[in-house]
């Protein structure tokens, strides 16, 4: 009898609890894998932390904005103090007279009203001689007659120029007698989202004002006209005082390398032009050393440092909770300022008091620099700054950071921070050299004019010559021995034929033989044609005599 009837086909228990815990295993990796993304994503793309107010990362505390992070704008116009009365402002003349100066159309009704000065357009404005309709000024003629003196019959269109709008240039001279000079960036007067790319650099139209001066003084040196020279050279030299002054309030770093080209424009026209003709007046002199005593030691630039700051930290801040679009439209804003790479990383979650907190510690650190007593000490801390910072960027761009970037949201945070201080910071190393250059430039030029006096008042000697030490200046030109600001010891000073070579050592520190950085003084001796010179390896150079050169009216820049 068969037993197929009701047979059953059995599994042993064992292969039943195989499959169970197969089955669990892939489970349990496919969830840990799902957590794991979700994880990874939330870190990636979760909601960032809120942006602290503190010393440490807006800088600014106050005054808030709706939003509750500082208003930097109101903030820097505040700094900037209540306007002086018109008739006291150098900036309301000059507008006046150079309307409208860069500023904007939309921004001219506010800008008028905070000067006190009526929305209306002078009837003779100042326009250049060679963007002016009526004249037949060329570019190449407006470019010659700053280089050297000339006379009418080199450039009688520019002469004629000159005449016709003499009370208007004079003008200027008048308003660089003012006392102040208040015109805070135009662009704080109106609502704007970002500090960044909105500076409209309003100070930097007044190179132009000065770039017309200039002209206006070869015109008077080459007509011998030597008082009214130097009439137009002190009141660039006041112009550049008057911008730069860091009892102005906040100024933009542009304005601030604005006025040491200024200065150093009326630190050569005086040196190596005005103070070249044998012929000068002794009052003339006396009045000149007079003046340069009066303007004082040129500022260190130190408020441009805390407008970069405020600048970067506003920047900084609206990027991260006030550009339109959330993270993708920061992305877009930030890849439209030239930085792709660094778009895509904002494309996540960020901590974004880390960022802030690192940039204000290296501002610190410049700040710090900044105040140190030598210039030697001052370079190699900004030097330090500027390599720690390209440093951090080079570790910062490699894989395995990048790698842990992605786990991390600090590491990703760090490494957002290192590319923008990366393209920050270093910059400031050669800012530190050019603001040098301008204090190393007028006492140079100051120290000029005592040699000529000393010359002028041992005319009858046989031969007038110059001192054999500049301690023979000691006190009746000088009241004291100058310092280089490069070096922090004298200036290099030697004798040469019937003149002197006197010298600064230059950013390098070191004495390069007199080889001038534009390349018109090698070895201390002048050249025929400008030479090609390595300007870091290169020193500052004051040489007599200037040798007599004919005016080039086809030069061209």
């Amino acid at each position: 009898m068969s037993n197929d009837a009701g047979h059953q086909s059995t599994v042993p228990v064992g292969d039943h609890r195989s499959r169970r815990w197969w089955c669990d295993i892939r489970w349990i990796t496919a969830g840990v894998i799902v957590g794991t993304v979700v994880f990874l994503l939330w870190g990636l793309f979760g909601p960032e932390a809120a942006i602290r107010v503190s010393r440490e990362t807006t800088y600014l505390t106050e005054p808030l904005a709706a939003d509750g992070l500082p208003d930097y704008r109101a903030a820097l116009l505040a700094m900037a103090g209540p306007a002086p009365p018109p008739e006291e402002n150098a900036a309301a003349a000059l507008l006046q007279v150079c309307w409208p100066l860069g500023i904007d159309d939309a921004d001219l009704p506010k800008v008028c009203a905070a000067l006190g000065i009526p929305n209306e357009p002078p009837a003779d404005r100042l326009r250049a001689p060679d963007d002016d309709a009526a004249s037949k000024v060329t570019h190449e003629m407006y470019f010659a007659a700053g280089e050297r003196p000339w006379t009418g019959a080199d450039l009688p269109e520019l002469e004629a120029w000159l005449v016709k709008n003499e009370a208007t240039i004079t003008q200027l001279v008048t308003a660089s007698k003012r006392p102040r000079y208040w015109l805070p960036e135009p662009s704080m007067f109106r609502a704007a989202e970002s500090m960044f790319g909105s500076w409209t650099f309003v100070d930097v139209e007044s190179r132009h004002a000065s770039t017309i001066l200039t002209c206006r003084a070869m015109w008077h040196i080459g007509e011998r006209r030597y008082a009214d020279a130097w009439r137009d050279i002190h009141a660039i030299y006041r112009f550049a005082r008057l911008v730069g002054d860091a009892k102005r309030g906040p100024t933009t770093l542009i304005t601030e390398l604005m006025t040491v080209r200024i200065e150093a424009t009326a630190s050569d026209t005086l040196t190596e032009h005005l103070l070249a003709q044998s012929d000068l007046p002794r009052d003339l002199l006396t009045e000149i050393i007079h003046d340069l005593d009066g303007l004082g030691t040129p500022s260190a630039a130190s408020n441009a440092v805390m407008t970069q700051r405020l600048e970067v930290i506003d920047t900084l801040v609206f990027v991260a909770r006030r550009a339109a679009g959330g993270r993708a439209g920061r992305s877009l804003l930030v890849e439209g300022w030239g930085s792709p790479s660094l778009g895509m990383l904002l494309r996540v979650s960020l901590d974004w008091n880390r960022v802030l907190k690192e940039m204000n510690d290296d501002f610190d650190r410049i700040h710090a620099a900044w105040e140190l007593p030598t210039y030697a000490d001052r370079r190699v801390r900004m030097r330090q700054i500027a390599n720690d910072a390209e440093s951090e960027f080079m570790v910062s761009i490699q894989g395995s950071q990048l790698a842990m970037g992605l786990l991390s949201c600090g590491r990703r945070s760090g490494i957002v921070a290192a590319r923008l201080r990366a393209r920050i910071i270093p910059s400031w190393v050669s800012i530190l050299s050019t603001v040098t250059r301008r204090r190393a430039l007028f006492d140079l030029s100051r120290t000029t004019v005592a040699l000529a006096a000393w010359r002028a008042d041992h005319a009858g000697d046989a031969p007038a010559v110059y001192p054999e030490r500049l301690d023979d200046l000691v006190p009746q030109y000088l009241s004291a021995v100058p310092t280089d600001p490069f070096s922090d010891k004298p200036f290099i000073y030697e004798r040469r034929g019937s003149g002197y070579l006197l010298a600064s050592v230059g950013e390098n520190g070191v004495y390069d033989g007199g080889t001038d950085e534009d390349g018109d003084i090698v070895n201390g001796e002048w050249q025929d044609k400008k030479q090609d010179v390595n300007r870091n390896a290169s020193d500052h150079v004051v040489r007599m005599p200037v040798p007599e050169r004919p005016f080039a009216p086809s030069e061209s820049p």
